[in-house]
């Protein structure tokens, strides 16, 4: 399900285009986007993750940041550590159909953190309500 997402960090906000994927086990959002809204402000990880794409690709990631999420006005709290991903390409081929990918992809652990819920004919709702086992 692809909508629009605020983004929160100490130097700012921005606006950008996520996907949520249930199939994700992380959030991630594209380098040139992070760098353009919120500068150089990344961490770098202790041991890159090494991540594979949903076109066969594997990719590494080497850096994080702590953001606030905003989904429909609502500050998800606490904040979420997500992922940095330099070769995040814009756009993939699928089956010979070019898939444009969102600017972040929210992936299922940080729905579950906050209870976010794709429903068929609501949408994305945020039930604010995390998962504790």
């Amino acid at each position: 399900m692809l909508r629009r997402l605020g983004l929160g960090l100490w130097v700012g906000r921005a606006t950008a285009t996520k996907l949520f994927d249930t199939g994700s086990n992380y959030t991630i959002i594209r380098r040139g986007f992070f760098e353009k809204a919120f500068g150089a402000t990344w961490t770098q990880l202790p041991k890159p993750v090494r991540l594979y794409l949903v076109n066969g690709k594997f990719v590494t990631a080497d850096k994080y940041a702590v953001i606030t999420i905003v989904i429909d006005d609502v500050e998800l709290s606490p904040p979420e550590t997500v992922l940095i991903l330099d070769e995040f390409v814009e756009e993939i081929v699928i089956e010979g159909r070019g898939i444009r990918i969102p600017d972040a992809v929210i992936g299922a652990g940080t729905m579950d953190k906050y209870g976010i819920v794709l429903d068929p004919k609501e949408g994305v709702k945020v039930l604010g309500t995390g998962l504790l086992l």
